[in-house]
């Protein structure tokens, strides 16, 4: 009898807890401007790829995406402001690096309110973007279903919208985990060059006034996490009072990669995930850079590294056919 007992604690225990797994968040720019990736498109999607299922990602933020786009501006009017936006072709590089992931994955872009030409509006000039500057963020929709803000916080309707970005390439995201129905937020961001502090810095404001005035900041129960290429160390993000409401661990790791190095060698730590109260609750796993083939998570340790079956032998080799940044991971349980 009492084993029968013990049996049947163990099976309402397990009941209980089987669907909690952890959601792993991965971001990659994947900086995409050489020859060699134009020229041998399939096989660069497909070490991508490899390196999210290595990873056993559930959601992929890409930055730097070369999304196709058809040909003309779409003009649209605001006042005396003429913006000029274009619009993506039917299928594009997005579609085809989805169904290298597999059946289920989806994915929301930034291409279709992408900004295109700079424009001075209330005295400020925002840049404007390319083919390149593409954000998107892919999910399996196996386990969520998703919601892009960009509606919403007004994105599509720039410069009308409270939160106005440099090439307007911000992505907001609402994530619901179909097993538990519970729900956190992820944004995908691709801020200015570290050539363009003053923008860049502005995009930071914008982006922790976003997160604390429409999702509540640290105050929120729901978990949030932003995470991308910020073009700047962690600890610069204080000086605009990021960090007044939006956390993470200890350290992002270096994860860009030295062009002038004939061995592997990291240059800055300007990819990052940041991540509220509520979120840092429910973290398993904290920023860290993601498994590389057979370099595994730090590539100063090896000779050369081997994805998708093609041998990189160099950080100048590695950037020009596969990125000069390396991906991060993070992991969560709700």
């Amino acid at each position: 009898m009492r084993k029968r007992f013990a049996c049947l604690v163990f099976l309402i225990f397990s009941s209980v807890f089987v669907f909690a797994a952890e959601i792993r968040v991965l971001s990659f720019n994947i900086a995409h401007n050489s020859a060699y990736k134009k020229e041998h498109r399939d096989e660069w999607l497909s070490q991508i790829a490899e390196i999210v299922h290595e990873n056993e990602a559930d959601i992929v933020l890409l930055q730097e995406v070369p999304v196709e786009l058809n040909k003309g501006f779409v003009k649209k009017y605001y006042g005396d402001v003429e913006l000029h936006f274009k619009t993506p072709k039917e299928r594009t590089i997005l579609n085809e690096l989805s169904e290298k992931l597999g059946d289920s994955w989806d994915f929301f872009s930034t291409a279709a309110y992408l900004l295109h030409d700079g424009v001075s509006i209330d005295g400020v000039d925002f840049s404007g973007g390319d083919m390149s500057q593409n954000n998107a963020v892919f999910f399996d929709s196996n386990r969520f279903s998703a919601e892009d803000m960009a509606s919403v916080l007004g994105f599509t309707d720039f410069p009308d919208c409270d939160y106005r970005f440099n090439k307007n390439s911000v992505q907001v995201i609402r994530f619901t985990e179909l097993e538990s129905e519970k729900t956190f937020v992820i944004a995908n961001v691709h801020l200015q060059s570290k050539n363009a502090i003053e923008k860049r810095n502005s995009d930071l404001e914008n982006l922790s006034d976003m997160l604390l005035n429409e999702f509540g900041g640290e105050i929120s129960d729901e978990p949030i996490a932003v995470g991308g290429d910020f073009n700047t160390s962690r600890k610069e993000f204080e000086s605009v009072g990021f960090f007044l409401y939006f956390v993470d661990g200890k350290t992002s790791p270096k994860t860009t990669l030295s062009t002038s190095a004939e061995k592997f060698k990291y240059a800055n730590d300007f990819d990052h995930f940041v991540y509220n109260q509520a979120m840092k609750i429910v973290i398993t796993k904290e920023t860290m850079r993601a498994k590389l083939g057979n370099a595994v998570t730090n590539l100063e340790k090896v000779k050369s590294v081997t994805i998708f079956g093609k041998e990189f032998f160099s950080s100048k080799d590695f950037r020009e056919r596969l990125s000069d940044h390396v991906p991060i991971i993070m992991a969560f349980e709700l």
